[in-house]
């Protein structure tokens, strides 16, 4: 059976390119924006995909199925958080469901920590989400429908000891996604997160390496002995996004293959 769960919905979403090396030779490079806008675009969505990079936008469109449009917008830069939601307005006419995906990284411990990463780590991952929510919100309440589906990490729930800003701005988007929820319940506005741990994206395959040894360790971290995939990640958000998930509001969806659930203990054999 084909999902259509999203036919006549608009779907905003942010981060949809990606940028690093791929899982097989030939394909394009897969992350979690990219995967979350095929899937909605699957089940009949027509997406805006926004990347800071129009052509990584672009090449996102190029490989979806149905209409699409691609924005070049960076979520540090205010004007630009305005204008994503102007511009999806001006080409389909309403914005059903925003996929905050856009993320930067650093890894700097409280004592290296610099306050220039900081400020720009809050401007993508908090503000900018926050400034996207926030522009996109009156039209979905005039409608009394609208779904956000934030794309959080285990970083903003647990420790690694090695990423203070990725950490504290991850933790303060799901503080974002729970004040959706609450204020605007009452709307018919849903606000959910997806909580992901290791996920073989091309992103992680930049930042921690794509040898047969890298990936090999970060497929040992969790109880499934495997990395998650962009694809698996498209499916929890879409479930979120979609009516399915009709009575799902303020959660955060833990997708990380059990990896926050197990005991470090050690193992025998």
């Amino acid at each position: 059976m084909t999902l259509r769960r999203f036919e006549g919905k608009v779907a905003v979403v942010l981060g949809g390119g990606a940028d690093g090396p791929s899982r097989e030779r030939g394909k394009i490079p897969m992350g979690n924006g990219r995967a979350i806008a095929m899937r909605l675009a699957s089940e009949g969505a027509r997406v805006v995909v926004v990347d800071r990079r129009l052509d990584l936008a672009k090449l996102t469109v190029d490989n979806l199925q149905g209409e699409a449009h691609a924005v070049e917008a960076d979520l540090a830069n205010i004007e630009d958080c305005t204008r994503i939601v102007e511009s999806s307005l001006d080409k389909y006419g309403r914005v059903d469901v925003v996929i905050a995906n856009a993320a930067v990284s650093s890894s700097m411990s409280a004592v290296q920590q610099t306050v220039e990463d900081w400020e720009f780590s809050n401007d993508v991952n908090v503000r900018g989400h926050w400034l996207v929510a926030q522009k996109a919100l009156p039209q979905m309440i005039e409608r009394g429908a609208g779904s956000f589906v934030f794309v959080g990490s285990t970083a903003g729930q647990l420790s690694s000891g090695r990423s203070l800003a990725y950490e504290a701005t991850k933790a303060a988007q799901l503080a974002v996604m729970r004040h959706i929820a609450v204020r605007f319940g009452s709307k018919g506005i849903r606000s959910n997160a997806v909580v992901l741990g290791v996920i073989d994206s091309a992103l992680v395959r930049r930042e921690f390496g794509d040898s047969e040894e890298a990936l090999a360790a970060r497929s040992e971290i969790g109880p499934m002995r495997r990395q998650g995939r962009p694809e698996e990640v498209a499916g929890a958000a879409a479930f979120l996004a979609s009516d399915d998930a009709s009575y799902v509001n303020g959660h955060s969806l833990i997708v990380d293959g059990g990896v926050s659930a197990q005991w470090p203990s050690p193992r025998k054999g």
